[in-house]
């Protein structure tokens, strides 16, 4: 999987592909999102490793639970990979709330799609441009059953009230949420996340620390894929701590 280096031309279609690595990295340059061999069940790794020919080190070993997710602002090496994404409540597909944020922010929603992959699973979203060359957009993962397993917003940093648009985000309604927590804490975590992004002298992708609050786990992540920066920020199915 390879992180996106310029603009994409679909946002909702990059989603469609990039909730699959969940670790919040896109699955291809400027893609089209037409496929992916990544599982929607996984995290994926979110960077090449350095080789260990021509003189460079050899890569460290990559953390594997949730548990290890690094405690502050970190590039995407540090994230762990491989670990399971879970249903965040069974029953609940979050579609209202897909709805909800589409109409309150003239997001245009695209019909459900199945996507293929080693494992299978549905995919829905919705893109908008509030401005010239901005964007907002949405995209869930659910199982085949129609649960949710993934909420990911994605908004580049010109789009007008884009930090707004990533509260509402935070703010999905599934059962034991806790909106204010959440949105507190995505307050907290950005100017961290923006501090660390901008010290990075190659613009690498920062991820944030995870907020764990009832079966999700919740984290923000920046990457200089427009000329503004785009932040996303993606709620998946997780066990709590230590399970």
């Amino acid at each position: 999987m390879h992180l996106p280096t310029r603009r994409p031309r679909n946002a909702a279609a990059v989603l469609a592909v990039a909730a699959l690595a969940l670790t919040g990295c896109s699955a291809g340059h400027d893609t089209d999102g037409a496929g992916s061999s990544a599982s929607p069940g996984t995290i994926p790794s979110a960077s090449t490793s350095p080789s260990a020919s021509a003189g460079n080190p050899s890569p460290r070993a990559r953390p594997t639970s949730l548990d290890d997710w690094p405690t502050a602002p970190a590039s995407p090496q540090d994230v762990p990979t491989g670990t399971k994404s879970e249903v965040i409540s069974k029953g609940y597909t979050g579609q209202s709330y897909l709805e909800r944020l589409a109409a309150n922010w003239h997001l245009t929603l695209g019909k459900q799609k199945k996507l293929t992959s080693s494992e299978p699973a549905l995919y829905a979203g919705a893109e908008g441009h509030p401005s010239k060359d901005s964007e907002l957009s949405v995209g869930v993962i659910r199982d085949l059953a129609g649960d949710l397993r993934s909420f990911e917003c994605q908004a580049t940093a010109d789009a007008p009230r884009y930090e707004a648009f990533l509260r509402a985000c935070v703010g999905l309604d599934y059962p034991g949420s806790d909106p204010k927590a959440a949105a507190a804490w995505l307050t907290g975590v950005k100017p961290k996340v923006d501090t660390v992004f901008t010290e990075e002298k190659v613009k690498a992708p920062i991820t944030s620390p995870l907020l764990r609050t009832g079966t999700t786990a919740i984290f923000l992540y920046k990457g200089n894929y427009s000329p503004s920066g785009t932040y996303v920020v993606r709620l998946v199915g997780a066990a709590a701590p230590g399970k």
